[in-house]
């Protein structure tokens, strides 16, 4: 019985210490900006435990918003191509402040692919060819300017639902929306 309870104390112990181990202090981090004037024709962004919000704006650069270790970036964005690439290396549970914003200018653009995990997807007044954004644990939400009609849309939704119907028709301009864990809601404005 003694043996039993000393066990019992010793894992109790190091399950407390190893509690206490940090490998990344997130407390040490700062909101940064990408700017840039080069035109693109789409937008790729794979991101993890962050809200992203892509919406227009009336300037002719693209802005990047974000949060971003002070000593090793967890970001990776460049513009190659015509193709803006936002990449997070890794996550940042812990980070008060962890919105991805991106700004760009009014026009339509070819494609908006967005992939993460525990975050919000959310489109203000976008206008792309091609739609391809997936999320779990959180909603696809937001404006799109055009016509729902128009797009050829497939939507997948597992634990949550959508206020898009699938309308699978020949169509150049796409959406592909999938969800787990959350839901979609997406309105079309002119």
């Amino acid at each position: 019985m003694k043996k039993f309870l000393i066990c019992i104390m010793l894992a109790g112990i190091i399950t407390l210490l190893s509690g206490c181990i940090i490998t990344d202090n997130f407390d040490e981090y700062e909101r940064k900006q990408f700017q840039s004037k080069e035109t693109i024709s789409e937008v790729v962004i794979e991101d993890i435990s962050t809200e992203i919000t892509v919406q227009t704006s009336m300037n002719k650069e693209v802005l990047v918003e974000y949060s971003d270790s002070l000593t090793d970036s967890w970001y990776s964005i460049d513009i190659s191509d015509g193709v803006l690439n936002i990449k997070k290396e890794r996550g940042t549970v812990g980070v008060d402040d962890s919105t991805l914003i991106v700004s760009l200018p009014e026009k339509e653009y070819q494609k908006i692919s967005i992939q993460t995990t525990n975050g919000d997807i959310i489109l203000n007044n976008t206008t792309a060819v091609t739609y391809n954004c997936s999320t779990k644990n959180d909603d696809i939400k937001g404006t799109i300017k055009g016509v729902e009609t128009d797009y050829l849309i497939v939507t997948a939704v597992k634990n949550g639902k959508s206020n898009l119907e699938n309308n699978v028709i020949e169509s150049s301009k796409q959406i592909e929306f999938n969800v787990k864990n959350g839901d979609i809601n997406i309105e079309f404005v002119q």
